[in-house]
């Protein structure tokens, strides 16, 4: 069975995608699958998009990948069904996604966000007044199936289609090995790892850990787009890492507590939050805001944290900091709810079902 993905970006290079299909591909491969992944965005288009400025370089370079999708598009022919996660092209209305339909090749349509919410980028005016943000339900409508990431979207894509799945995104547990985290005591390391755009729901907690400083001994690891971040009020050594795919997990393994802020607003409460995932892969006590889907993944108190107020946000730290048995077994517990249930070898499997029966269904029709 041959399927075609779209994505908007390139492989191994978007958040959404290496904790849905990618993942999934590289098992269901050895199911008799073949996966051909299709950016909109190239390496060029990818490498200056989220700078500022460069209009007449982004405009060319979009115009070429528009060019290349009706391309692909024009071999739909050639594969068993289409795999479309988000949308076809980064702006304008669901032409492309029409398009496909037509094909009456199969369409799989997949969400891990709230696609549907306006979002204005900063680094981007422009072409963020080119989004088409209400397009997701037209999409909806087109698609013969429609897979998303948590219960909070599927109650959306619900009110357009009728064959909706809920598939978690999930971590692939052949890059976390089990291992046993060893009992440490000294310096604690607390830890962040994320996107640019997701950067600034970190920093309001840095007032949080200034009173942690105060009062206990650690140090903090962030991991984002950059080497040079810096945190020059935090009485606490702070450590930058230059997020790689390569080193995902390895540059997780000196972190014994995972920070998790998130602002109950805007996109955030609907998110699929991989991060937290992560954490608990690796065997990480996380500590997160209590909002959206979060105590879906973190059960309070058993594997993990979900403090409100600040104030609960320092005795819980302050817990974790003091008690290394304690951050041991709330680590295994949130290993084990990932094995359980948010695991590419749990989901992979039902994501070929999802595949076949899109299949057979077209096929029957």
């Amino acid at each position: 069975m041959k399927i075609l993905v779209l994505t908007p970006s390139r492989y191994d290079s978007a958040p959404g995608m290496r904790f849905r299909m990618e993942q999934w591909a590289r098992h269901l491969t050895r199911s008799g699958f073949t996966f051909c992944f299709e950016p909109f965005a190239d390496e060029a288009l990818h490498r200056i998009l989220y700078q500022p400025g460069q209009f007449l370089r982004k405009s060319a370079l979009v115009m070429a990948a528009l060019a290349r999708r009706f391309r692909a598009i024009a071999h739909a022919f050639d594969y068993d069904a289409i795999f479309l996660h988000r949308e076809a092209a980064l702006l304008g209305p669901a032409v492309l996604e029409r398009l496909v339909a037509r094909c009456r090749v199969p369409l799989i349509y997949d969400f891990d966000d709230p696609v549907w919410m306006p979002y204005r980028s900063p680094r981007n005016p422009f072409f963020a007044a080119l989004k088409f943000h209400g397009k997701t339900a037209g999409i909806c409508r087109l698609a013969g199936s429609v897979v998303v990431g948590n219960r909070l979207l599927a109650e959306y894509a619900s009110r357009f289609s009728s064959n909706v799945h809920i598939v978690p995104s999930t971590v692939d547990l052949e890059q976390y090995p089990q291992a046993e985290r060893p009992l440490k005591r000294g310096v604690v390391t607390l830890g962040w790892t994320g996107s640019h755009s997701t950067l600034p729901f970190f920093e309001p907690l840095l007032e949080t850990l200034q009173i942690l400083a105060r009062r206990r001994n650690f140090r903090l690891v962030v991991i984002s787009d950059t080497d040079t971040y810096r945190a020059p009020s935090l009485a606490a050594e702070v450590i930058s890492r230059k997020w790689q795919a390569a080193t995902e997990a390895a540059d997780l393994a000196d972190i014994d507590i995972g920070l998790a802020p998130f602002p109950d607003s805007g996109w955030t409460p609907w998110r699929c939050h991989g991060k937290v995932l992560q954490y608990m892969a690796a065997g990480i006590p996380a500590i997160a805001s209590n909002i959206g889907i979060l105590p879906d993944y973190i059960e309070d108190g058993v594997s993990g944290y979900l403090p409100r107020e600040r104030a609960e946000w320092v005795e819980r730290l302050e817990q974790l900091v003091d008690r290394p048995e304690l951050r041991i077994a709330l680590g295994n517990e949130a290993r084990k709810r990932v094995e359980q249930r948010y695991s590419a070898q749990v989901w992979a499997p039902r994501v070929g079902e999802i595949l076949r029966s899109a299949v057979g269904a077209s096929r029957n029709a």
